[in-house]
């Protein structure tokens, strides 16, 4: 039997489904994409503005379907640009259609206009214009806000990320960029507010329409419409020019230890502790500890027996995400569950104890909810868990741990989770969210101090949903918000981004990263599963995923000192450096994007390096034999190499 080639797609993406075509548009020193009818990364003079105006339709559960656009029409004249297009929606909450308009005058700046049209009743969390700043030298920076009576106060864009909305009441935002260049954006039709996204690990702070205060769903009766209009303007004391940014990456790499590696941490979900057995002999190197799943009550003795057979089988210890149901007094259930726990025969190496009601979205603490506080559930956890080190924290988003923040008295270390499609789903934007951990890691030592710092289950797609339903099947094997199953987890596209994300997580010292699962929609490799897994499911032998290679050096290295390593250009490319052996060390490099990058590496590494390239060319033979892979590599003759798109490499040698 002939096994078919990998496409292309599959070997970045994970699926044949396209990227989302984007559109370049330029107007003297004015410059935006134009991707799924969202303006994006508006630059003037080459600076970056804004990151995107949007005009957003969610659905009834903050679902964020795909416009279908038509009739997109741009035209450019000696007057400016012009651009037209519609856009249908539909969703559980029914069909509206959006009439855009956006001009760009000669003279400069951008004018958005959105019609959206009812064609059913429709029920939506939100239809409104979203205004995205990016956090690049703007966080903790003044910020001029004009109110609907169009007075202006001067204040700043938080520097901490915000647990709550930073400023309401909004009609302007007007901030000052580089070279003396001030942009203004005006919103028209609606009352606007602000929100944090780095919460949820978006690279952006986000005004948008109809406050959040207001009950959603809402429903926009059928014929209904709305108009609303984003307005940007520059101001600028002497005329400017674009300026185009250097194209090579230059890396940096210090001689001094600055820390050690996170150590690496995977987790298993009571459906897939089985199947993660049978996939346990193909794992290089064991993880630092297995993090478990178990929502008391729902789970039984045969799921425990299995996360501690698990744990046995690798030589891990099993930390647990214990969900106590709330049915009960908390001694009790913390009793039952530490009974049930000894039955079988495990014992976990840490605990973090969530009552079942937060971990859905709450504005609350638990008193007000009618729940046992902080407190009380941690003295219950250390009389039922004697000597297990003990969490505070929650099982999903950072945006859960900073609005209802846990007390932090007695505890061992704090936790919490990221995902990276809850808004936006495209490729960029997922990238993006590695640019707002260091502000995430920053934030929550701000709170938590020098506690140690453990990242909970952690991946591009989401374990679960705290706000509404998460899309677990994803049977057509594309790009969405909310979705468990994310296709880019089997692709090139994975590997970079595990990769980038350790990275972070050493630059700010993190204890332990769980990035990813043995098997299943988190998982480093291949099992069948009830959807579709594009080429590796015709495989004849067992597959891993090509994450499953910087992942699995990482468990090996198992906290190696790490050495700073410096990007000229981090949203492009990043790296990460550690002992790796005696007098020698293993450099990483991840291609953030999807075009080739050239980089130049310090000059010592050439002709005392060894390179291995997990790129397009090399990834469906490492699928296949990973072990064969991580032996391999050629000497580097020179100081610059090219990587591909989401190409990881690494370099290993005395330097």
């Amino acid at each position: 039997m002939t096994i078919k080639p990998a496409s292309l797609g599959v070997i970045l993406y994970g699926t044949d489904h396209p990227p989302v075509s984007i559109d370049r548009f330029e107007l003297g020193p004015l410059s935006f994409d134009l991707e799924a009818g969202k303006i994006r990364y508006i630059r003037f003079a080459g600076i970056e503005t804004l990151r995107c105006i949007a005009f957003v339709v969610r659905g009834p559960g903050w679902e964020s379907p795909a416009p279908v656009i038509s009739n997109l029409k741009s035209d450019q004249s000696e007057d400016g640009l012009s651009i037209r297009y519609r856009a249908f929606y539909e969703t559980a909450g029914g069909q509206l259609e959006v009439a855009a308009a956006i001009d760009a005058p000669r003279q400069g700046g951008i004018v958005f206009t959105a019609e959206a049209h009812a064609l059913t009743d429709f029920t939506t969390a939100r239809t409104s214009f979203c205004i995205l700043h990016p956090i690049e030298a703007v966080a903790g920076k003044p910020l001029d806000l004009t109110r609907p009576d169009e007075s202006v106060e001067r204040v700043r864009f938080p520097d901490h990320i915000s647990a709550h909305q930073p400023f309401m009441n909004i009609r302007a935002l007007s901030h000052e960029l580089a070279g003396g260049i001030r942009a203004t954006v005006r919103m028209e039709g609606d009352i606007w507010e602000m929100e944090d996204q780095r919460n949820w690990t978006d690279a952006s702070f986000k005004t948008y329409g109809r406050p959040r205060d207001l009950p959603w769903p809402y429903t926009i009766g059928k014929g209904e419409r709305v108009v609303q209009r984003a307005i940007l303007v520059f101001e600028r004391a002497s005329p400017v020019a674009a300026t185009a940014a250097p194209k090579d990456i230059v890396i940096s790499i210090g001689n001094a230890p600055i820390g050690r590696l996170p150590r690496v941490a995977l987790a298993v979900s009571p459906e897939e502790a089985p199947l993660a057995m049978a996939a346990a002999p193909a794992l290089s190197a064991a993880p630092h500890e297995l993090i478990a799943w178990y929502e008391h009550g729902a789970q039984d003795l045969v799921t425990l027996a299995a996360y501690a057979a698990l744990g046995r089988r690798l030589n891990a210890p099993v930390g647990l995400e214990l969900v106590l149901p709330c049915k009960a007094p908390v001694e009790r259930e913390m009793a039952d569950a530490a009974a049930l726990l000894r039955r079988a025969d495990l014992k976990p190496s840490s605990l973090i104890a969530i009552q079942a009601p937060m971990t859905r979205w709450v504005l609350k603490r638990p008193e007000e909810l009618g729940l046992p506080g902080f407190a009380e559930v941690y003295a219950a956890a250390r009389r039922c868990f004697p000597g297990v080190a003990l969490g505070a924290g929650v099982t999903s988003n950072f945006t859960e741990f900073n609005i209802d923040r846990p007390d932090l008295e007695g505890v061992d270390y704090v936790t919490h989770s990221t995902a990276a499609v809850i808004h936006e789903p495209d490729d960029r934007s997922v990238m993006e969210t590695l640019e707002t951990l260091p502000h995430i890691f920053r934030s929550m030592r701000h709170i938590a101090g020098q506690l140690p710092y453990r990242l909970g289950p952690s991946a591009i797609g989401m374990r679960y949903n705290p706000y509404g339903k998460t899309t677990e099947a994803n049977p057509a094997n594309v790009r969405i918000a909310f979705a468990r199953q994310d296709p880019r987890q089997r692709g090139l596209f994975g590997a970079a981004f595990a990769l980038g994300y350790f990275c972070r997580a050493v630059e700010a010292g993190i204890d332990s990263v769980c990035l990813g699962a043995p098997t299943g929609p988190f998982g480093l490799m291949h099992r069948r599963t009830d959807y579709s897994q594009p080429w590796f499911d015709a495989q004849l032998k067992p597959a891993v995923y090509p994450l499953f290679h910087p992942i699995m050096a990482l468990a090996t290295a198992n906290g190696a000192l790490t050495f700073s390593v410096k990007s000229s250009d981090p949203k492009r490319v990043l790296g990460l450096a550690y002992e790796h052996g005696k007098q020698r060390r293993l450099l990483w490099l991840a291609n953030l994007t999807a075009d080739p990058q050239t980089v130049h590496v310090p000059g010592e590494l050439a002709g005392s390096t060894t390179l291995r390239r997990l790129d397009s060319a090399s990834a469906a033979a490492a699928t296949l034999d990973p072990t064969g892979f991580a032996a391999g590599g050629r000497p580097m003759s020179e100081s610059v190499l090219t990587l591909g798109p989401y190409a990881v490499a690494a370099l290993g040698g005395a330097f």
